[in-house]
């Protein structure tokens, strides 16, 4: 129910909710948008004598959330969401903020966003994450291929539909799916082993096989691990 009423000589729209709370809540969200929402029993009368005697309040948050524009209707990921980090699921909260940031603390991901879609805050996040903490897997996992691969490849970090890495041995670069920096350390040097070996071998032969057993014995275990992770973190199916 659509309705407004004046505060210190100003008009102020707001949608009303007759729910089964105790209280009065009042919400203001990006845009300015003012929702109410309160018990059946209580008069509109009740409510707006709440809303005056809260108006400097009211209206303060109003004029401070009025800058900041909606999230994209369409985002995917939500207040109350499951944020996956190197295999760790953070329940997602969202908060209004000046500016962009992401922050981990302790079993929650924190996005303060400046009106932005909070896909694309937790994207950009993530792919600060991918150069980072990636890159560094990467000259772990190099360490084990030293005597066999002459330097280390260009790394490079991007969305990939159905290959979690693929190699270039000719022009010594190695792509890796970025999803990965959602998944336990353990199955990202997997990756990164499966594809240093194809520096070695470029097929899956026999020999391709072999050698990869001789860097990482347990090859086997950790595919089938993030084929089972895949259908928790990706596709969220238990």
């Amino acid at each position: 129910m659509r309705r407004k009423i004046v505060l210190e000589g100003e008009e102020l729209a707001y949608e009303l909710e007759y729910k089964n709370v105790r209280n009065i809540n009042i919400r203001i969200k990006p845009g300015g948008l003012v929702f109410v929402s309160a018990g059946s029993r209580v008069p509109v009368e009740y409510i707006e004598d709440f809303f005056r005697k809260k108006s400097a309040e009211i209206l303060r948050a109003v004029k401070k959330y009025s800058s900041i524009k909606p999230a994209a209707a369409d985002d995917r990921l939500k207040d109350g969401s499951n944020v996956y980090f190197l295999g760790k699921p953070y329940r997602l909260r969202v908060e209004s903020a000046a500016s962009n940031m992401v922050t981990l603390c302790d079993d929650e991901i924190i996005v303060y966003s400046a009106g932005c879609s909070t896909d694309a805050v937790i994207d950009a996040w993530y792919d600060t994450q991918c150069r980072k903490v990636l890159r560094d897997i990467g000259h772990i996992v190099y360490e084990k291929f030293r005597d066999h691969v002459s330097r280390e490849p260009e790394y490079s970090y991007k969305k990939m539909k159905t290959l979690w890495g693929s190699c270039n041995p000719v022009k010594f670069r190695m792509s890796i799916n970025r999803d990965l920096i959602k998944y336990d350390r353990e199955l990202i040097e997997f990756v990164f082993c499966h594809e240093y070996t194809h520096f070695i071998h470029p097929d899956h032969s026999a020999g391709f096989y072999e050698f990869l057993s001789g860097i990482l014995p347990e090859h086997k275990e950790r595919k089938n691990e993030l084929k089972a992770a895949a259908r928790i973190i990706r596709d969220g199916k238990q």
